[in-house]
């Protein structure tokens, strides 16, 4: 079955994000596992809101799929969204209070 993570968290300073290697454990991250299909699923968890701090995504997946970020993200259709090949690890800066959102393209 395949499986996509998201985990939001924090990485610290807003003004010194850009050399932080990984997430802070804070207490404040949190995960949820989708299930990819050809429909959007946004997930019920929303990044961090802490002053100063930058919150991040980190997007875990073991087969090729689309992501999107907002208030009421749609992966199969946002303008911006992002592919994220299976087996692969990527981290996204975001907004405080953004939620994610998992979709694959079906070829017809």
């Amino acid at each position: 079955m395949a499986l996509t993570q998201i985990t939001f968290g924090l990485v610290g300073a807003q003004n010194k994000a850009s050399h932080l290697p990984a997430m802070l454990a804070t207490g404040t991250q949190s995960s949820e596992d989708i299930v990819p299909s050809g429909s959007s699923q946004a997930t019920t968890i929303a990044a961090p809101n802490v002053a100063d701090v930058l919150p991040f995504a980190r997007v875990a997946t073991d087969t090729d799929v689309y992501v999107a970020f907002g208030t009421a993200p749609v992966a199969t259709s946002a303008t911006t969204r992002f592919f994220v090949p299976a087996g692969s690890v990527e981290y996204f800066a975001v907004k405080a209070g953004d939620k994610a959102a998992v979709g694959t393209l079906e070829v017809a």
